[in-house]
């Protein structure tokens, strides 16, 4: 499930709109944009923050199945899936392997603000986020598997 966050935005930005035609004042213009774009990093970061929760309630709920926040198309989603019994285990690599990636500013920012909310470093969180990734997709032969849906904050 995907919780999209820019119709909150547009929400947000409808109702400051109505409020600045009635006042008429371009000082209240610059105001309502100033707080609407003060509010858009913030409510991101609130719907990472209600994304995670929502992964710790439904992770607590289902045994056997990993459940895990990830970005999609800028928003955050909960992707939830069987887990592997273990038997398959990779064990512990060193980790001085490189890759250089260029990504969106706005990925970026998301990126750092999992990790922080999941008390990781921004590499381990990638490292575990692409550790589960490709495990879940060189173990996806006929077992396993995603759901996804979309919702409004």
């Amino acid at each position: 499930m995907t919780m999209l966050v820019q119709p909150v935005l547009n929400n947000l930005l409808a109702a400051l709109g109505s409020h600045r035609a009635l006042a008429d004042d371009p000082a209240v213009d610059e105001a309502a944009a100033a707080l609407l774009d003060a509010l858009g990093p913030a409510l991101r970061l609130a719907a990472m923050e209600f994304a995670q929760q929502a992964a710790s309630e439904v992770r607590a709920q289902l045994d056997g199945h990993a459940v895990d926040v990830v970005v999609v198309d800028g928003d955050p989603a909960l992707r939830v899936t069987a887990t592997s019994t273990g038997a398959g285990a990779q064990p512990e690599e060193d980790l001085d392997a490189r890759i250089t990636l260029r990504l969106p500013p706005t990925l970026k920012r998301l990126i750092e603000d999992a990790a922080t909310i999941d008390g990781d470093s921004v590499n381990s969180w990638v490292v575990d986020t692409l550790a589960t990734r490709t495990h879940r997709a060189a173990g996806r032969r006929g077992r396993g598997g995603s759901v996804t849906e979309g919702f409004d904050l």
